[in-house]
This record gives C-alpha cells, sequence and structure tokens, in this order.
C-alpha cells in the first residue's frame, strides 16, 4: 500500500468513559429529531382522547368506600354519625377542629393532633342538632319542664287622669248682656254650690222685669182674675227661662224695683277651669263663660295593646300607682272600653274610675296600671324565655327547643295562647313533662345551622374536606 492511499488512524472509544458518543452524520441527526417529534405528537394525542373520554368513566377514588377515621364527602348527610358506629354502643369520636375526622373509638386528629371528642350517635329526625358536654357548658345553655299551670292574665301599661264628664259644669248666659263684675276671675280656684261668679247687665232682663211688674199692678187695680194671672205667670216664666231663679223673681216683685244687674250663682261645687270672659265684655246667649269641674273622681285613660283587648272588659281589676304618691296603689276598675283604636300605635283605651279624696290628683297627671284579667283555663304553660319569635310566623304561632337529652336539641313549632306572670300557655306543639330550652336557643339554633352547611358541603358531589394538608 502506497502512502497516498493509506488511511488514517481511528481512535477506540474510551471504556471507561460511559457518556462517549460515537460521532453521527447530518442525516442521522435529522432523522432522530423528526422520531422526537412523531413521539411528542402521538402523547398529545393520547392525552387529549384521555380528557374526553374521562367524564364517561367511573371515578375509582370516588367510588371507593371511605378509609378509617374519614368520612364519606360523598354519602348522604342523613346518614349522620350512625354510619361510623361500628360496635353499636351509642358513641362516635370527632374532632372538634375538622368534624370531618370521625371514627368509632378514642384517638388523635390525623391533622391538628387533638384528642377525638366522645359525640352521641342519635339517629334522630331531621333538624335534631347534637352539642358536646363541654360546648353546652360553655354557652350556658338552661333548660325547664313543661308544666300544667294557670294563667292570670296581666297587663302593664300608662295612662293620663281626666276630669270627669258628669264632674263637669259649664257657667253659660240664656240672654244676651255685658258682664258688670266678676267675683271669680282666676283659674284653679276653688267655689261652692250657690256662691256668686259674676254679675251681667241685660237690657232684655231689664224690659221683662218692667213687665212683670206692670203686670202685677194690673192685677192689682183689677182686683185679680184669671186673665191678670196669665200676664203675671207669662212674666215669670220668662224671666226663668233666661235663668233668673225663683228667688229672684220674687225679690223683683218684694221690692217693686227693677234690679239693672243680675247676678249668676255657681251651679255645682268645684274648680273653675276654661275662663272665658273678662269684665266689660259683652257676652252672648248661649255662650260658654267658664267650667266649674268637680275633682272628687277622675277618670284615667290607659292604653291597651290591641292583642289584650280581647281580655281587657269592664269589671277588669286595676292597680294604680303614681309618681307623686310614691308607695302608695289606688285602686279601681274598668268601667268602660272604647270601641276606637288608634291606627299609629295598634292602641285601644280603657277608662279606669279613681276617687280623689283629698284632691290629690290633678287633670294631665301621668300615671302607671297594672290591669288583672281572669284566670284561664288550666294547660301546658313554659316560661316567657322558652319561646322564640322570628317576626315572621302567624299570630299566636312561635317556636320552642326541645331539649332530647344526650346533647341532643329539636326546634318545634307550637300555637301559644295567654302570657302572663312570666308564662306563656301552649295550646299546641308540648306536652306536659317535655323540657325546652329557657336560654341560649339561638346558640343552638347557630350549632344547627353550622351541622346543616356541614352536611349540605358533605352532600355535594367532589367535595373532599378530608385533605386538608397545603398544597
Amino acid at each position: 500500500m502506497t502512502p497516498d492511499t493509506q488511511t488514517a488512524p481511528v481512535e477506540a472509544p474510551d471504556p471507561a468513559d460511559v457518556y462517549a458518543e460515537e460521532p453521527r452524520s447530518p442525516r442521522q441527526r435529522r432523522r432522530t429529531l423528526v422520531v422526537m417529534l412523531a413521539l411528542l405528537a402521538l402523547v398529545v394525542v393520547a392525552g387529549l382522547a384521555w380528557a374526553f373520554t374521562r367524564g364517561d368513566e367511573p371515578d375509582p377514588v370516588a367510588e371507593a368506600p371511605p378509609a378509617s377515621g374519614e368520612m364519606d364527602m360523598d354519602a348522604p348527610a342523613a346518614g349522620g354519625l350512625a354510619q361510623y358506629d361500628l360496635n353499636g354502643d351509642g358513641i362516635v369520636y370527632q374532632s372538634g377542629m375538622h368534624p370531618q375526622i370521625v371514627q368509632d373509638g378514642p384517638g388523635q386528629c390525623p391533622i391538628c393532633g387533638m384528642d377525638l371528642q366522645p359525640v352521641p350517635v342519635s339517629g334522630a329526625a331531621p333538624g335534631t342538632v347534637e352539642i358536646d358536654p363541654v360546648t353546652l357548658q360553655n354557652i350556658g345553655v338552661r333548660t325547664a319542664l313543661v308544666a300544667t299551670g294557670q294563667i292570670e292574665r296581666t297587663l302593664r301599661t300608662t295612662g293620663t287622669f281626666e276630669a270627669r264628664d258628669a264632674g263637669r259644669e259649664t257657667v253659660t248666659l240664656r240672654v244676651g248682656g255685658f258682664v258688670e263684675r266678676l267675683y271669680v276671675d282666676t283659674e284653679g280656684q276653688r267655689v261652692r254650690q250657690g256662691q256668686p261668679l259674676l254679675e251681667i247687665y241685660s237690657p232684655e232682663l231689664v224690659s221683662t222685669q218692667q213687665e212683670l211688674l206692670l203686670a202685677v199692678r194690673n192685677r192689682e187695680l183689677l182686683g185679680g182674675g184669671a186673665g191678670a194671672d196669665r200676664l203675671v205667670e207669662a212674666a215669670r216664666t220668662r224671666l226663668r227661662l233666661f235663668g233668673l231663679g225663683p228667688q229672684q223673681i220674687a225679690a223683683v216683685e218684694r221690692s217693686g224695683t227693677i234690679q239693672e244687674t243680675v247676678t249668676l250663682f255657681a251651679p255645682a261645687s268645684g274648680t273653675v277651669q276654661n275662663k272665658r270672659i273678662v269684665e266689660g265684655m259683652q257676652a252672648t246667649p248661649g255662650m260658654p263663660l267658664m267650667d266649674i269641674v268637680n275633682l272628687g273622681a277622675l277618670y284615667l285613660q290607659v292604653a291597651v295593646p290591641e292583642q289584650d283587648l280581647g281580655w281587657v272588659a269592664r269589671g277588669t281589676r286595676a292597680v294604680v300607682a303614681v309618681t307623686s304618691l310614691p308607695g302608695e296603689e289606688l285602686r279601681g276598675r274598668v268601667d268602660l272600653v272604647y270601641d276606637t283604636i288608634d291606627p299609629a300605635t295598634r292602641t285601644g283605651t280603657a277608662r279606669v274610675t279613681l276617687a280623689n279624696s283629698g284632691g290629690r290628683l290633678r287633670p294631665g297627671m301621668y300615671a302607671t296600671a297594672t290591669l288583672f284579667g281572669a284566670a284561664s283555663a288550666s294547660g301546658p304553660v313554659v316560661p316567657t324565655e322558652a319561646i322564640v319569635r322570628t317576626g315572621g310566623e302567624a299570630v299566636g304561632q312561635a317556636a320552642v327547643i326541645i331539649a332530647l337529652g344526650e346533647g341532643r336539641f329539636r326546634p318545634q313549632p307550637v300555637t301559644i295562647g295567654e302570657e302572663g306572670d312570666g308564662v306563656v300557655r301552649v295550646l299546641s306543639g308540648l306536652a306536659v313533662g317535655d323540657r325546652v330550652v329557657t336560654s341560649a336557643q339561638f346558640l343552638i339554633d347557630s350549632e344547627a345551622r353550622l351541622a346543616a352547611s356541614l352536611g349540605a358541603m358533605q352532600a355535594m358531589p367532589g367535595m373532599d374536606m378530608s385533605d386538608t394538608s397545603p398544597q
């Protein structure tokens, strides 16, 4: 072989170099790239096909039974805790921080490490809420038994004193004239029956007195007779119609002189109110001059809520307290219940008549009154605190929370009747001997709502609350 055709020696690969590669030509490198792109395309197509067919295939994880210590989030919420009570002792153990962790025996929460708390298994009807003893103690739940009793209806209300209509006399004139003199010129002044009030000058009274005196003289001149007597009696009648009394008329006949002014006397004893005249003013017939009010007894007008109008009636006993008479109770009875209702306050009015010995009570004074109705028929009663009213019920409808024992509670709609003395009569929904909650009802309701929310979340497909580890 000549030196011109001699081939250069090729170095053999080092067996110790595992990363050594044989040199490849450009054609080989292109072929390798094409193969890799084809494999990548095949993987993409396979992934898309799996994604489109995934929804039609059953999920083995979702269909698998729940592992020990975890709740099946796709199981119906109605199963409650009873599905974890494997030994049938009525007690399961649940995590207080992670309620999805439940098991049949004691242990620790795998998430927070806290001891699982014993929880009774109710197996109760829907709406029942279970609360552990620690929570019950913290929220201060108190209960009471449904008992048999009667309710004496009572109503504490307020009212205002008014003068009685029967004790009010209005002084008026039956003939026009002018006020010459006032004997009583101050409101609030007390007068006695027959006491002079004012003097009035009336031209009509003067002319009528003249007619009377002429008729008397004519009768004397004629020596009597039926005609003369009729004229005298007619003049007397006119003076009586003008408001003069028999003694005043007799004084005119006896003296034979005309009285230019006539005195008006108090028709009754009482206190002067609403004085509308002054000396010198002209008064017309029928014009009210002043009122004389007898305050020996007063009306107390008290407000009665619409719902109590059914039992407040004539004869209802009332005990009244007045601020100006501390420690003293006034007793009376309702003598009238008005037919009208104030549309703004939805209250009616009842009237109580009270004696006013010594004049210690005055019109316009404020008072508080307690009305006592007849006792109701015997029946189930509960403390007023046990009744839960949300405002959306019909009249007479409310609710209570029944304590079932062992930390179980259930709301119960009831129909209620009379209320008084701290108790409410229950017409339906409860029986004597039932135990109802009298405090912390809304906290128990919050627990029930929380349990319902957790149950709803458990029933949601695909919801897995057991995995709470950070991603």
